[in-house]
Order: C-alpha cells, then sequence, then structure tokens
C-alpha cells in the first residue's frame, strides 16, 4: 500500500501537486479503517474513500481532488479498469494532499464560569455560546469554570477550570468527507467525546510532552508542563512522546514525563462506591464519606444542580461556577454550603502516578435554609430540676423567629409543647412532669420554615421531697444527742442543722451525708430545731423536714 501511495505521491507531484509532509507532527490516525499508524516519517498520508452506488472516479474528482483532471492518476495507482464502473464499497486511496481543504472552525456549545478566547490576531475577549473559533485562538478558562468546543466532526472538546488550549488545525479535505482537528493543551485539562459515527476523522491532542491521537470516543488529556496524562474511557488512543507509540486501550492510562516515552499503560481504577450516601440532606456542612478504594491516593470530586454537570452553581455570596472541583486525599469530601435544591456528586480516584479513574454520579436533594440555630441551654443529656424550664439557643442569620417542639419520644409523636419564639430563649409556661424530654428546634424566615436541627434531650427530676420524720426518735446522753429515723431513699443522704432558740442562734451544728442514725454535740439546752434534708448523689437538696423538741439539764 505504501509504495503505492509514494507512486501516487510521485505523480501528483510531477502534475504540480506538492505534499507537506510538515502537516503530521507526531501521529496521524484514521479512526474506523486501518490499525496501522502512519508517522510522521512517511510522506503520504491518505484518505480512504468508499465508493457509493453510482460513483465515477470522474465524479470523485470532482468532488473531491484540488485538480479535477487528476483522476485519471487516481485510476493508475489505484487500478481501477474503468472508471465509470466500480463496485460499490470498493476503497480508493487518496492522498491528503491532492483534497480540497477549507477551514472548519469550532464551535462554542457551552460557557460555565469565566472563559475568555484570544485569536489569532491578538484580540481578547469573553468567551460567549455560539462564537465560532478559527485556527490558531487561544481559549483559557479560570477557577470552577469550563467549555465545550463542537468540532465539524460533531466530538465535543471540553475544557476544564484552569486550562489553555490552542487550536492548531481545524480543516475539513474533500468537501466534508475528512477532518483534521490538532489541539495544543498549554495547561490543565481535556475531556474528550468523539463522534463515532464519523469514521474519517483526525483528532490530535498536543501536550508540551506528549501527543494524543484519537482512535476512541472517549478520553481525558491533562498537563502541567511537565507531566502529560491520558484516559481512555472508551475506545482507543494513541499517545506518542520521544519517537514512542503507546495505544492506550479502553479502561486504560499512560502518561509521559519530561517528554520520555509513556509509560505502559495501567488500569484505571474503578468508580468509588457512592450506593450508601445519602439522598437527603439537611445539615451543613455536607459531609459525604465513601469506602476506602484500593489504590487510590486521592480523589477528585464535582458538584452541580444538573447531571451533564454543566449548570452554575449558584452560592447567597457570589455565583461560582458550574463544578465545585476538590482534589482530597481522603475518602471524605466536605462542601461548606449550598443553596437548598437537587445536586450530583461527581467522584473519581487517582492512583500513585495521578491518572484518574471512571466517575461514579451520586444524586442528592439539600434542604437546610435557613438553615436552624445550635443549642445552648440545657446543656445535651442534662438533668434539669426545674419543672418549667427555659430553653436557649444561638441566633440564626437566617431566622426572623423560632419554632421550638418538646417531646417525651425522640420521633416526636408524644408533643408536650410547641411554640413559636421572636427570640432566642422561651421558658416553658406548662410544668413537666418528671422524665426523659427531646426539643429540637428550626427557623423560620418570615416565608418559609427550614429543617429541624437535630434533636437534643434533657432529662427532668423533680426535687427531693421532705424526709419521712413519723419514726423520729432521739435521746441524749452526756450532752450528746443520738438521733434515730427511717433511712434515706437509695444513693442519697441527710443533711441536718440544728438550731436553737437561745440568742436566736443557727446552724449552731451542720452534719452532711448522714444515714438514719447519727449524733452531734449539744451546745445549749432549751428547745432544739433540727432541719432535716435528703441529698442527693449530684448534690441536689430537696426541701426540709423540722423536729422541734427540747432538752432539760439532766
Amino acid at each position: 500500500m505504501y509504495q503505492c501511495l509514494n507512486k501516487l505521491g510521485n505523480v501528483l507531484i510531477s502534475k504540480g501537486l506538492k505534499l507537506n509532509s510538515q502537516r503530521i507532527t507526531f501521529l496521524l490516525l484514521f479512526v474506523g479503517f486501518s490499525t496501522n499508524l502512519v508517522t510522521a516519517q512517511e510522506q503520504n498520508p491518505e484518505w480512504r474513500y468508499s465508493v457509493r452506488k453510482g460513483d465515477t472516479l470522474i465524479d470523485i474528482a470532482k468532488r473531491y481532488l484540488k485538480n479535477p483532471e487528476d483522476w485519471q492518476v487516481l485510476q493508475k495507482i489505484n487500478k481501477i479498469k474503468n472508471p465509470r464502473d466500480m463496485h460499490q464499497g470498493k476503497v480508493i486511496l487518496i492522498p491528503l494532499n491532492a483534497l480540497k481543504q477549507t477551514p472548519a472552525p469550532a464551535e462554542i456549545v457551552l460557557v460555565s464560569g469565566f472563559a475568555s478566547i484570544k485569536t489569532s490576531t491578538n484580540v481578547t475577549q469573553d468567551a460567549l455560546v455560539g462564537s465560532l473559533l478559527n485556527a490558531g485562538t487561544l481559549i483559557s478558562t479560570g477557577k470552577n469554570s469550563k467549555i465545550n468546543l463542537k468540532f465539524a466532526d460533531g466530538s465535543i472538546v471540553t475544557l476544564e477550570s484552569n486550562s489553555s488550549l490552542i487550536l492548531d488545525t481545524l480543516s475539513i479535505f474533500g468537501g466534508g468527507g475528512m477532518v483534521d482537528t490538532k489541539l495544543r493543551l498549554q495547561q490543565g485539562k481535556v475531556e474528550v467525546l468523539a463522534n463515532p459515527m464519523h469514521s474519517q476523522m483526525k483528532m490530535q491532542i498536543h501536550t508540551p510532552t506528549a501527543v494524543a491521537a484519537v482512535r476512541g470516543t472517549e478520553f481525558r488529556v491533562s498537563t502541567d508542563g511537565s507531566i502529560a496524562r491520558q484516559e481512555t474511557l472508551h475506545g482507543k488512543v494513541v499517545l506518542s512522546a520521544a519517537g514512542k507509540n503507546v495505544g492506550v486501550a479502553k479502561g486504560y492510562g499512560s502518561l509521559s514525563e519530561n517528554s520520555k516515552p509513556p509509560l505502559a499503560p495501567v488500569l484505571l481504577l474503578d468508580a468509588p462506591d457512592t450506593s450508601n450516601l445519602p439522598s437527603q440532606l439537611s445539615t451543613l456542612p455536607l459531609k459525604f464519606e465513601f469506602p476506602v478504594q484500593q489504590n487510590a491516593k486521592g480523589y477528585i470530586a464535582k458538584l452541580s444542580s444538573d447531571p451533564q454537570f454543566d449548570t452554575i452553581l449558584t452560592s447567597n455570596l457570589e455565583i461560582a461556577a458550574l463544578a465545585i472541583d476538590h482534589s482530597v486525599k481522603t475518602n471524605q469530601v466536605l462542601f461548606d454550603d449550598l443553596p437548598d435544591g437537587k445536586y450530583f456528586l461527581k467522584v473519581r480516584a487517582k492512583d500513585e502516578k495521578g491518572l484518574e479513574g471512571y466517575d461514579a454520579t451520586h444524586a442528592f436533594t439539600l434542604n437546610v435554609h435557613p438553615i436552624a440555630p445550635d443549642y445552648l441551654n440545657p446543656a445535651s443529656n442534662a438533668i434539669i430540676r426545674t419543672p418549667s424550664p427555659t430553653l436557649a439557643w444561638n441566633k440564626s442569620a437566617e431566622a426572623k423567629t423560632y419554632l421550638v417542639e418538646i417531646a417525651k419520644d425522640s420521633k416526636f409523636n408524644q408533643v408536650v409543647d410547641q411554640f413559636v419564639s421572636v427570640n432566642n430563649e422561651y421558658t416553658l409556661t406548662k410544668e413537666l412532669t418528671p422524665g426523659q424530654y427531646f426539643w429540637r428546634l428550626a427557623s423560620i424566615d418570615g416565608v418559609d420554615q427550614g429543617p429541624y436541627a437535630k434533636a437534643d434531650s434533657f432529662i427532668y427530676k423533680s426535687k427531693p421531697s421532705a424526709p419521712n420524720i413519723e419514726n423520729f426518735k432521739y435521746k441524749v446522753i452526756n450532752n450528746r444527742v443520738f438521733v434515730s429515723t427511717i433511712n434515706p431513699p437509695d444513693k442519697t443522704t441527710y443533711s441536718a442543722a440544728l438550731s436553737n432558740t437561745k440568742n436566736n442562734q443557727k446552724n449552731v451544728w451542720v452534719g452532711q451525708g448522714l444515714s438514719g442514725e447519727f449524733s452531734f454535740l449539744l451546745r445549749e439546752f432549751g428547745q432544739q430545731s433540727l432541719a432535716i434534708k435528703i441529698v442527693e448523689s449530684d448534690g441536689v437538696t430537696g426541701s426540709e423536714s423540722l423536729v422541734k423538741f427540747i432538752v432539760l439539764p439532766q
């Protein structure tokens, strides 16, 4: 075949058709026709045309060749006996430089965030959907931004955040029969969705260190200037650097560092397992945690409000671009705040070489605004002794009023009180009965009520009652009073304080941690008053029982 092409090239040169071998920089690959690579050393890259019903060689030359009279050259090289009678499906070889060539501008079909273009005449302007870009145009994207370009063959190239791309070659050969696209990625990342229905396509993506030539339908290329990485998601791509070519099949990736030959392809990591991530969220910050993935050294996460990851996300303060990109080293992804709505999270793992694997996409709904306040008082699981406690919470910047509910169960089926407060505290008007209670808060912004904060709980425990002194007894021996009464309840003790009426003396003796039997030294004779209280383990003291008795000198 190559001998025929060389011969055809010599003939065409003799006819005034000059072959421009410089058009082939690293690789030329004709998708759908040949498994062979045509390298820069081969002087006659060809278009393989399949004869259609009713075609004649003269008609083909008129449609596709720069010089229609060269049909006779094609007849000789392709060994066609009758130029007016060719079998349908017969393949005719036509050198590229013999074909008509016209410009094929790329169209901007999506802009998200900030993107700019710089034309070949050094005019810089914002990138706008619908704009047609010619060869020589430089395209740049900002943080959290992207731009989608559509090429003449229907392929879509996505330029990701913080990236720059030059459109080197945008051509159509033979009136649309073949499309030639060469792109130069200076920095960042592109994702390519090639059109598998257009078999006669030739796309290359050049980086400072390597070239990726398309034989596939979906792949990624990224560069930081010194390392070029390529991952094939579908089809096949050829990565070329330092004169070496490596075929990267579906599910594999490769890289070239500092213009060295590409590494042997390695298997891409599977999509992370996001099956157990929550689909309904009502608290901030958003936290997504997925199982640790073997051989994963980091993860890439994106967030969008549409499944195509094209829609720009908005926040309360500013417009943030379509995909909030996070590069993390753990298996946790955090987002501080978002408006309420439906979202899509895309996560992929990176291996030790920085090659990125397959995506997992998780849909979820966020309902968090207006944000519920934080609890202040009582503390979580605290024991309170007041039957009408005061509840307090932090103010929420998004709230005008607060909805508070108190219930006897964590599911709030047994609500005992519900109220709306304009302040950030409220004292219950109803007295609680002893037991455990749950309470929750929600903010109201004047129109909408936000979700409840996670419920908190407290225990109301009434103060100890006055001791039972029906069996109180005492006796005096040598000025010491010995007391006998009923023992205090389990896990409690008595406290006692002695006073007498002489000189209005108070608390002349005080005892703590007492049982049902105790004694004290008498200070004065006469009428005595002994106040006894129950003290619980947390130090809470109940009501007193007062015993009065008279001690006379013996």
